[in-house]
């Protein structure tokens, strides 16, 4: 008898502790990286802001490109989390529907009109990076010299 209460503890135990590594790797397994954009390769596009998601895990802005060729083509770019932008100077309201922007971004590696935040440089030339992929250090020390001007390639 006694050895029946101790395997049902011992079966309660390894079932509780099975939920509860389930339950700890699932946060784990929803987040992502960055490794599907082209950080060897910074890109500046001009664009017209449609939507702008200021929400964790991820800020998202959408925007709208007028191609050389005169079409347009709409983009969405994923920023570092609201929390981390916060600390480096930025604000839900920064940007709005309809804002004319700058923007440095690294690409998509598959070439979809997706990308990664670099800098955001704003008309009235106000310029704000974004943390992604920096180090703990950076991170601590905040945004690094600002530039006046978008770094990347042109967009065509």
């Amino acid at each position: 008898m006694k050895n029946a209460v101790h395997d049902k503890r011992t079966a309660l135990k390894l079932m509780l502790a099975g939920a509860g590594a389930l339950f700890l790797t699932t946060p784990a397994g929803a987040h992502h990286s960055y490794a599907l954009f082209d950080h060897a390769k910074l890109t500046s596009l001009v664009g017209t802001v449609k939507e702008w998601k200021w929400a964790n895990p991820h800020v998202y802005l959408m925007i709208d490109v007028k191609k050389a060729d005169g079409t347009s083509e709409e983009w969405t770019l994923v920023g570092s989390s609201p929390n981390m932008m916060s600390r480096w100077g930025w604000n839900a309201a920064d940007v709005k529907v309809g804002d004319q922007l700058t923007i440095d971004l690294y690409r998509a590696v598959d070439g979809k009109p997706i990308g990664q935040l670099s800098a955001v440089f704003f008309s009235g030339g106000r310029v704000l990076l974004d943390p992604a992929g920096k180090s703990g250090e950076d991170l601590a020390s905040g945004p690094s010299k600002l530039p006046n001007k978008p770094q990347g390639e042109a967009y065509k």
